[in-house]
């Protein structure tokens, strides 16, 4: 009897320690799948190349890329996958690793024979030109559904941040590219010429990552097979005419590339337009860049709170007016130029944004809070950010700029299932408080920490129950009292 009760005390132990026990990444096979991995990248102001000419222009066609669509900030191993992958799904790619879906978008679809994954590949000019020399690539990859099942861990840094000097000067020229190359067969036998004309724009829309030289190589065969699988042009790579540059790629090449060349040329055009515009200065119904940039600047200051629209409308009119009447350009509304973004108000603008980000400045570095905002800085070569974060959005704290913030600040609001080093820090001061247990600090803003943030605000008088408006988020009366502390 003794002896059996020892066995089960010994059970019991082997149970909590069991429990207690972080968990093992169990490494399970996972789903292999066939898939078409394409890459993306978070556009820049000021790069000195796009993909399609402009920094507006990227943007539409890869996003601001500061987020995710479930709300994760961007990082190595963010994955775009069709809808039909929860999000937080693990899928292992050849070459990379392993990475986590947590964003999808309009050409991210599941075909009949693969499905289309898009990786996260950086920022800027380096973000982009590593997605280029990405492209596209057909692998089979493995999913695994449940998180638990495989050990995160991607890694893009082999992929060069150097493009050919081909493709650059193309971007850097936003020269267009010639679709009528492609009315004509082209073959292993084809003069150089026309085999680097279909290297070129293989190479730009991410398909060819060997040398333009000209020469027919298997490389190049291997582009054309994988372009004529994005297309749609065949069904799968055992399908007649698989790598063969046939009648249908031609014409699936032509019309891409004419649908290139247009995009190029409405964003030249547009950039014209608004150069002048800037000239001339901007004023009721101007529309375009410029008035973009100086929405942006007025939201960065306080001033207007309309949608980035880039037409200069009645709430634009409004914002500018009230900023020149606090920096003294105009008096009141009756005076000349009120309302009117000229060459004074331009100069004004500039020197209030420099003066904010000046005083910023003086604050230590974890107190100069950078974060993914609405908006992103202004794209004036006046602001150039001379630290490490230069790649996110500026966002102005009130409490910051003013000054009123005197230790480690919480400037932005938490709710449920955020995690990061500001949930950390919610958790110590739960934990100093005598609402949560040391053991639940990890980063992961759970239910235990909600249960644990809504005492925390009942005794601080900021909600009175469980169902008050604002229980069990950090807002901004809960910021306030937590930075108090």
């Amino acid at each position: 009897m003794k002896l059996k009760n020892k066995i089960l005390a010994l059970v019991v132990v082997l149970i909590q320690l069991f429990a207690l026990t972080p968990a093992v990444y169990a490494q399970v096979p996972g789903e292999k799948r066939m898939m078409m991995i394409s890459a993306y990248y978070s556009p820049l102001p000021n790069q000195s190349f796009y993909m399609r000419g402009s920094y507006e222009a990227d943007i539409r066609l890869n996003g601001r890329g500061t987020n995710g669509a479930d709300g994760t900030e961007v990082y190595t191993g963010l994955l775009a996958a069709p809808r039909t992958y929860p999000f937080g799904t693990r899928i292992s790619i050849p070459g990379l690793g392993v990475g986590e879906v947590h964003d999808r978008g309009g050409a991210i679809k599941a075909r009949a024979n693969y499905d289309r994954i898009d990786v996260w590949m950086g920022y800027g000019e380096e973000g982009l030109s590593r997605a280029l020399n990405w492209g596209m690539r057909l692998v089979e990859g493995e999913v695994f559904w449940q998180a638990h099942q495989v050990q995160p861990g991607l890694s893009f840094g082999w992929v060069s941040s150097q493009l050919p000097s081909s493709t650059l000067n193309r971007l850097k020229a936003k020269t267009l590219i010639n679709p009528q190359a492609f009315v004509q067969p082209i073959t292993q036998t084809s003069p150089k010429t026309s085999i680097r004309e279909l290297q070129e724009a293989l190479a730009l829309f991410g398909y060819y990552h060997g040398e333009v030289n000209g020469v027919y190589t298997s490389e190049t065969q291997d582009a054309v097979l994988t372009f004529q699988l994005d297309e749609g042009v065949i069904p799968d790579p055992t399908a007649v005419g698989a790598g063969n540059f046939g009648p249908k790629t031609r014409a699936a090449l032509k019309s891409k590339s004419e649908n290139f060349n247009s995009h190029i040329t409405k964003e030249q055009e547009r950039l014209r337009s608004n150069v002048k515009s800037i000239t001339a200065g901007l004023g009721k119904n101007a529309e375009g860049e410029g008035v973009y940039r100086v929405q942006q600047m007025l939201w960065e200051l306080g001033y207007y709170h309309g949608d980035l629209s880039g037409f200069y409308n009645v709430d634009t009119i409004s914002a500018v007016f009230e900023f020149q009447r606090d920096h003294g350009v105009v008096q009141n509304d009756w005076d000349t130029g009120a309302g009117y973004f000229g060459k004074k108000t331009h100069e004004a603008l500039v020197s209030a944004v420099n003066e904010k980000m000046r005083r910023l400045a003086q604050y230590p570095a974890e107190m100069q809070v950078w974060v993914p905002a609405k908006v992103d800085l202004p794209n004036l070569n006046q602001l150039e950010l001379k630290t490490v974060h230069q790649k996110k959005a500026l966002y102005f704290d009130p409490l910051l700029a003013q000054g009123q913030v005197k230790g480690k600040a919480f400037l932005v609001d938490l709710s449920l299932n955020d995690k990061g080093k500001d949930i950390f820090a919610l958790q110590q001061i739960l934990i100093d408080e005598g609402h949560l247990s040391s053991s639940l600090k990890t980063g992961y803003f759970g239910n235990q920490t909600q249960q644990a943030l809504v005492k925390f605000q009942i005794e601080q008088g900021i909600v009175s129950n469980v169902n008050s408006v604002g229980a069990g988020r950090v807002g901004p009366k809960t910021r306030a009292s937590l930075n108090s502390l």
